[in-house]
C-alpha cells in the first residue's frame, strides 16, 4: 500500500462502522433506563449509574441528539441534563420512594 492510500483510509474511518458503535451505544443506553425504571431500593443507585454511563457513551459516540431523543422517547432537554449532571437521574424515577431526599 502506497503511503498516499494509507493516508486516505486512515483520515476516512469506515461510516457504516461509526454507525454501528452509535446504534450499539443507543441500544444499550435504552437498556439501561429500562433497567433503572425498573429498579427496586437494592439496586436503583447501580442503575440509574449504569444509565447514566450509558447515556453519556450514546452521546460521546458521535451520534445526533435528536436521533438519540426520538429512539430512547426521551426529550433531547431530558437527554442534556442527565448526561450534564444538573438533573441526576435518580431524581426521576418513576416509584417516589425510590427518589433522594431532599
Amino acid at each position: 500500500m502506497t503511503p498516499d492510500r494509507a493516508q486516505t483510509i486512515d483520515h476516512h474511518p469506515d461510516l457504516s462502522d461509526r454507525s454501528e458503535r452509535q446504534s450499539t451505544c443507543i441500544r444499550l443506553a435504552q437498556a439501561r433506563l429500562a433497567a433503572f425504571v425498573e429498579s427496586t431500593a437494592d439496586d436503583v443507585d447501580e442503575t440509574s449509574d449504569a444509565a447514566v454511563t450509558a447515556l453519556r457513551s450514546a452521546v460521546s459516540s458521535g451520534a445526533d441528539l435528536d436521533r438519540i431523543s426520538a429512539e430512547l422517547e426521551v426529550s433531547t432537554g431530558a437527554i442534556q441534563a442527565i448526561v450534564d449532571g444538573s438533573v441526576p437521574l435518580r431524581s426521576l424515577h418513576p416509584d417516589d420512594r425510590l427518589r433522594p431526599r431532599t
